[in-house]
């Protein structure tokens, strides 16, 4: 994400996403490819799930239960020898207990969902990825969390005070900590929360009508920006700013968090290459939200950058293989029922395989189109074992065991009373998911995306910068010779393209019948496309530069002369390698052509040049 702020953006984002839900029903399927990424790193993540509400917000049903099922997924993501660092902060309601122990899952919170425990967890992951041994592959973090939004902040358990919350500044300023004990670290926020994208992208939360009125705390939101700048996340919300997200009862989910779940073990690859790229995972995210339950998700892809792999799944041996299975719509739950695992529509032609955590499940298969019944099945999936369903023996069930009923508000009081005064028959039908998911919502998603904006803002990241090179390079008008000399860069980037501007200085001697010396002074406008890639550690570009400036030729008997201004085109590539913290090492090379006055007439030279700096970002 980038660090400027434009209140249009949450209208453009939903333009965006209302694209892809008009595109997608058209339902046919085209390819994408998906990023590649040398080697599956370590896995960690803080799973939060409240119940809890305040005054005008109802108790929540199922974050807890979100939070379970979500942990266990991401448990299940890393290979056996690769570590695993899954830290589930929640308080397990009665129901939630006892759908435990018939599952038989093990599932064991490290502590309440107060501050004091999400700061600790973050201390402990950061000690953890200090840890980490040279040459493992990037590692991956992802911050859950399931409960009540408030503009600019999730509610988490009070300790002592009536109410307390973590605001969006202070978890983008945790995440940014991890970074620096991890610079290759991939990192991804997922809330499925009411309100959540105002944790991102509004300013002066304070002043919303939810908001306490409180000290003056502007010194230390502009001191947690600061150090958030520097990281780039990837962002995935339940709602936009003042919508409620939603609550399935027969579910026991959020459906955001369902959806999620569903994504994350694979539903959401919509290619089959096992890596779920960013793009892959809104797109899913979108298709079986808003098209259907008109609940709007928005996103940030880390950096604007779409191709980031969101999840790695060649590392989870674990899973459901339904490449072979017949087409159709699946569930995925605990052999006792519930919670849900996942769910997926199989195509006809699509590679379908869900990463789960090791254990007993039922797996549900809805009735077809062609008068084939519901039918279920028991699979007993282990570590590291993959198991084919297309050779799984299949029994009747019954059509409500898979058809889910009506939704809950989460976060939204109204809704929510409504639905504790209304009774079930006459509330409507949840959502299923209702077609195959395909790469043309992908490439749909990120076509209307850049399309209609660049990437939206939650203060990190950066968006400008400004650079001192040394450079090299062959001296001008043709005279042959070393030219050395310095320049001063900017830049601005804008999704996958920068613009800037540099100036520079060159001095070379040369000898003809007296010594001399050429002094040129160069400016030049660039632009040109731009690639993010190595999880955001190397920066690849390639611009058009236009400018010129004065040769001077200076003589050693003192005689001046030269050309006022030499007009100057070139091609640059450069790349920008992040060494810490806001700085990187950029390495230029230019081939550039220049018209230099010579006794009245224009000649043409072309050379190479070199540079090698420093930069700095903001």
């Amino acid at each position: 994400m980038t660090a400027g702020e434009h209140s249009r953006r949450p209208r453009r984002n939903g333009l965006a996403v209302g694209v892809l839900a008009v595109a997608v029903l058209a339902g046919s399927a085209s390819g994408a490819p998906s990023p590649a990424l040398a080697t599956p790193g370590d896995v960690y993540a803080i799973v939060v799930g409240y119940n809890g509400g305040r005054p005008g917000l109802p108790a929540l049903h199922f974050a807890d239960d979100d939070a379970v099922r979500l942990s266990l997924l991401l448990g299940g993501l890393a290979a056996p020898t690769q570590a695993n660092h899954i830290v589930l902060l929640t308080d397990f309601d009665a129901d939630t207990q006892r759908g435990i122990a018939r599952a038989g899952l093990r599932s064991v919170p490290a502590a309440s969902p107060t501050r004091t425990a999400l700061f600790a967890a973050f201390h402990d992951i950061a000690t953890a990825l200090a840890a980490r041994p040279g040459g493992a592959g990037p590692p991956t973090f992802y911050f859950i969390y399931a409960g009540h939004g408030l503009h600019g902040r999730i509610l988490l358990k009070p300790e002592q005070a009536t109410d307390a919350a973590i605001t969006g500044h202070e978890l983008r300023a945790a995440v940014a900590e991890l970074v620096q004990s991890a610079p290759m670290l991939r990192s991804f926020i997922f809330l499925d929360a009411c309100r959540s994208q105002s944790l991102f992208t509004e300013r002066g939360a304070a002043t919303a009508p939810d908001a306490e009125i409180g000290p003056d705390l502007s010194a230390e939101v502009a001191t947690l920006e600061q150090r958030t700048r520097v990281v780039t996340i990837g962002v995935l919300t339940a709602a936009f700013s003042g919508r409620p997200a939603g609550e399935v009862r027969s579910l026991g989910a959020g459906y955001f968090s369902h959806v999620l779940a569903s994504g994350l073990a694979g539903a959401a690859d919509a290619d089959g290459d096992e890596l779920v790229s960013f793009a892959e995972l809104a797109a899913f995210v979108a298709y079986n939200t808003e098209r259907l339950t008109a609940q709007r998700p928005w996103f940030s892809p880390p950096g604007g950058d779409f191709s980031t792999t969101a999840v790695d799944l060649r590392a989870a041996r674990t899973r459901l293989e339904l490449t072979g299975s017949p087409s159709g719509r699946y569930l995925i739950e605990a052999s006792s029922g519930r919670p849900i695992f996942a769910e997926a529509v199989k195509g006809d032609r699509r590679a379908l395989r869900l990463s789960l955590p090791a254990g007993r499940y039922r797996v549900l298969r809805a009735a077809g189109a062609d008068g084939q019944p519901a039918q279920s099945t028991d699979v007993e999936l282990m570590a590291g074992m993959p198991v084919d369903l297309s050779r799984a023996i299949w029994s009747d069930a019954t059509p409500t065991s898979i058809v889910p009923p009506p939704t809950l508000a989460r976060g939204d009081s109204a809704a929510a009373e409504a639905n504790r005064n209304g009774s079930e028959g006459d509330e409507p039908a949840a959502p299923v998911f209702s077609s195959a998911f395909t790469s043309e919502a992908v490439s749909t998603l990120t076509a209307a995306y850049h399309a209609g904006r660049e990437p939206p803002s939650g203060g990190v990241g950066t968006r400008n910068a400004v650079g001192i090179s040394a450079t090299l390079g062959q001296a001008p008008a043709a005279v042959g010779g070393v030219e050395l000399g310095a320049a001063l860069r900017y830049r601005r980037r804008f999704r996958g393209l920068s613009a800037g501007a540099s100036a520079a200085f060159g001095s070379s001697s040369h000898a003809a019948i007296t010594t001399y010396r050429l002094e040129r002074w160069t400016v030049l406008a660039e632009a040109g496309p731009r690639w993010t890639i190595l999880e955001g550690g190397l920066e690849l570009a390639v611009s058009l530069a236009a400018g010129g400036g004065p040769v001077v030729r200076r003589g050693s008997d003192g005689a001046i002369s030269g050309d006022a201004f030499a007009p100057v085109l070139g091609l640059n590539a450069v790349a920008t390698v992040r060494l810490a913290d806001r700085w990187s090492l950029v390495l230029d090379l230019r081939a550039a052509v220049q018209w230099v006055s010579v006794d009245g007439s224009r000649a043409r030279a072309t050379g190479l040049a070199g540079q090698s700096g420093i930069e700095w970002a903001f």
